[in-house]
C-alpha cells in the first residue's frame, strides 16, 4: 500500500505535534510492509525520516492551507498513485480517489465553544462536519472522544476507530544528577507545582491561579508554568496581578521534549484541570515521571487517567485547591497516586498506537469501494 501522510503542521508545538512526531516514528519503526510518502509544505523537514527504506518525501508549496489540502494534495496523490491519504491533523481532501483517514483529536471546539474566537467557531462548525462526512475513517484518541465526535459533528459511528496515543518516550524517573542541569537552566525553585499547556481558556489557567492562591498559606510552593500564549489569555494574566501572585509564578515559555521530563521529576504535583481534553498527553508524562496528578472530570481525561489521578470539577477552584492540599499534605495519598501513575502509564505505547493505526489503514483497503 502507498500511503501519503499530510504534514503541513509538522513541527508545530502542542499535543498534535507530539502525536504526529511520535506516531510517525513508531509507524516507520514497526511497519515496513507499506510505503509512506511524507508530504511537507516546507523543505526544512526534508531528511528527517530518510533513513527508513520505506519512506520517500515531497515538498508541496502552496499559497494557502485550503489550496494545499484540497488542490495540491489530490494532485500529488494522482501523480504518485497513492492508495490512501492519512492526515494526523483535522482535515482530508474532499475530492480524491484515495481512501482517506482523518485524526480528530477531540471535540473541545463544540464542548466549550465559548472558549474560542467567533470566527474559529464558525469554521469548526462547518469544516469539521464536512471532513467527518468525507473521510473514510476517523481516528479518535478515546472512546469518550469518539462519542463526542459522533454527537457534535455528526460522524458516522461506523467510521470511528479508537486508537490511544501515548507520551514523550523520554519521560521516566530521573535521578538528581539528570535533573540538575535543567533545574539550573530554567532557575527552577526547590518546591513547586507544575502547569503545562498553551494558555487559552480551555486550559482553565484562571481557576488554577485561584486554587493556588487558596493553598499558599499551607503549601508554600511556587507555581511553574510551561507553555506559550495561544488565545484569550489576557484575562488570566490580569488575574495574576489581581491575586498578588507575580512573585510566586515562574513562566518558562515553551520547553523542548528533552527538557520536560526533568520538570515532572522535580515538581511535587502536576496540575491539569482543563475544561476539556481530547486525550491529555501531559497526564501520562507526569505519571511516567513519578509526579502525582490532579486533572479534570470533564472530557476524555478520566478515561486516560483512570484511578491514578485525583479528578476535580474544573469549574470549581475550591475543589482544585482541596485536591492540591490533599496531595501535598497527605503522604499516603501522594505515594498511592505515584504508584498507580507508574502502572497506568505503562498501559500506553506508541508502538501499540502505530499497530492499531495501520490496522485502520488495512481495513479500508479490504473494504468494498
Amino acid at each position: 500500500m502507498r500511503i501519503g501522510v499530510m504534514l503541513r503542521h509538522f513541527g508545530e508545538p502542542g499535543g498534535i505535534g507530539v502525536y504526529t512526531t511520535n506516531v510517525l516514528k513508531a509507524l516507520l519503526r514497526t511497519n515496513e510492509e507499506h510505503h509512506y510518502l511524507l508530504i511537507y509544505n516546507t523543505p526544512a523537514h526534508l531528511g528527517r525520516f530518510s533513513s527508513f527504506p520505506q519512506v520517500s518525501e515531497k515538498v508541496v508549496p502552496a499559497s494557502s492551507k485550503l489550496w494545499w489540502d484540497q488542490i495540491a494534495i489530490p494532485h500529488l496523490a494522482r501523480k504518485e498513485r497513492l492508495d490512501l491519504i492519512y492526515n494526523p491533523k483535522l482535515s482530508v481532501p474532499f475530492f480524491t480517489r484515495c481512501r482517506t483517514v482523518l485524526v480528530m483529536h477531540g471535540a473541545e471546539q463544540f464542548a466549550v465553544p465559548w472558549a474560542y474566537k467567533w470566527y474559529d467557531r464558525m469554521y469548526f462548525s462547518v469544516a469539521n462536519r464536512l471532513y467527518c462526512k468525507r473521510a473514510n475513517a476517523i481516528i479518535s484518541m478515546t472512546h469518550t472522544g469518539a462519542k463526542d465526535i459522533a454527537r457534535y459533528m455528526g460522524a458516522n459511528p461506523r467510521k470511528l476507530h479508537v486508537v490511544y496515543e501515548a507520551y514523550n518516550e523520554h519521560c521516566r524517573v530521573l535521578d538528581r544528577a539528570d535533573t540538575a542541569g535543567v533545574k539550573k537552566k530554567y532557575s527552577l525553585p526547590d518546591r513547586f507545582l507544575l502547569f503545562v499547556g498553551g494558555l487559552n481558556p480551555v486550559k482553565n489557567f484562571g481557576n488554577v491561579l485561584k486554587a493556588y492562591k487558596q493553598v499558599q498559606a499551607r503549601c508554600p510552593h511556587k507555581l511553574v508554568v510551561v507553555g506559550f500564549k495561544r488565545w484569550k489569555y489576557e484575562r488570566d494574566l490580569e488575574l495574576i496581578e489581581q491575586l498578588g501572585l507575580r512573585d510566586q509564578i515562574l513562566f518558562t515559555g515553551f520547553v523542548p521534549d528533552d527538557d520536560i521530563p526533568a520538570f515532572y521529576n522535580l515538581a511535587d504535583l502536576f496540575l491539569f484541570p482543563s475544561l476539556y481534553e481530547g486525550f491529555g498527553i501531559p497526564v501520562l508524562e507526569a505519571m511516567a515521571c513519578g509526579c502525582p496528578v490532579v486533572t479534570t472530570k470533564s472530557g476524555c481525561s478520566p478515561e486516560v487517567a483512570g484511578d491514578a489521578a485525583i479528578l476535580v470539577d474544573p469549574y470549581s477552584s475550591d475543589e482544585i485547591a482541596k485536591a492540591i492540599q490533599q496531595v501535598l499534605l497527605d503522604e499516603r495519598v501522594r505515594e498511592g497516586l505515584i504508584e498507580k501513575g507508574y502502572q497506568r502509564a505503562k498501559q500506553f505505547s506508541w508502538e501499540k498506537c502505530a499497530k492499531e493505526t495501520v490496522a485502520v489503514f488495512e481495513s479500508l483497503m479490504k473494504a468494498p469501494t
